[in-house]
C-alpha cells in the first residue's frame, strides 16, 4: 500500500508541477511577440531612425532615410543634434523621439537652452525619477510638452513600437486638423 501512496503524491506532484510551469506562458509580462501588433497612428507616421537607436519597426510604419522627410525623429539619449536643430524640428511640427539612459538629461539641456527660449513659450522643465528609457517631446500651442515611459528591466522591441503608437494617437488627439 505504500507504493500505491507514493505513486499517487509522485503523480499528483507531477501534474502540479507541469499545470504550474504551462500556467507561466499567459502569466502578465511573458513574451508575446507571437502577437501581432497592430498600430492606430504609426503605420501612417513618416519615421526616421538615427544611427545608434537599437530599434527596428515593422514594415507597415514607413521609414525615411532622412531627418527632414520625417514627423517622428528617433534618436538616441546622447545624440549630437544640437538644441537649435531640435527647436527648429519642434517648431516645423516634428515629435522628437530620445531613446536610452541619457535622454532626459538631453531633452534638460535643449529645455534650459537659448534656442528653445527663443522658439517656446516654455514655464520651465521637469526632471523625473526614475529617468525614462524613451522621452518625446513635441509642440502644443507654442509649448514644448513631453511624453516620458520607464520600463523597469528595460523596453523590449514591442514595448517600444506599443509606447510609440500610444504616444503618437495622444498628440493626434490634441493637434488641431
Amino acid at each position: 500500500m505504500t507504493d500505491l501512496s507514493r505513486r499517487r503524491v509522485l503523480a499528483g506532484t507531477a501534474a502540479t508541477i507541469t499545470t504550474a510551469v504551462a500556467g507561466c506562458s499567459s502569466l502578465p509580462g511573458a513574451d508575446d511577440t507571437t502577437e501581432a501588433l497592430t498600430f492606430d497612428e504609426l503605420h501612417q507616421t513618416p519615421t526616421y531612425v538615427a544611427d545608434g537607436v537599437d530599434l527596428s519597426l515593422p514594415d507597415e510604419v514607413p521609414t525615411v532615410s532622412e531627418p527632414a522627410d520625417a514627423d517622428l525623429l528617433l534618436l538616441p539619449g546622447d545624440t549630437d543634434v544640437d538644441a537649435q536643430q531640435a527647436a527648429d524640428w519642434l517648431a516645423g511640427d516634428r515629435e522628437i523621439g530620445l531613446l536610452g539612459d541619457e535622454a532626459e538629461p538631453t531633452w534638460l539641456d535643449w529645455e534650459a537652452s537659448d534656442a528653445f527660449e527663443d522658439a517656446f513659450e516654455n514655464e520651465g522643465a521637469a526632471d523625473s525619477d526614475p529617468d525614462p528609457d524613451l522621452l518625446v517631446g513635441v509642440t502644443f500651442d507654442q509649448r514644448t510638452s513631453t511624453y516620458r515611459r520607464t520600463w523597469a528591466d528595460g523596453p523590449r522591441e514591442r514595448d517600444l513600437q506599443r509606447a510609440l503608437d500610444e504616444i503618437m494617437v495622444d498628440i493626434a488627439e490634441r493637434t488641431p486638423t
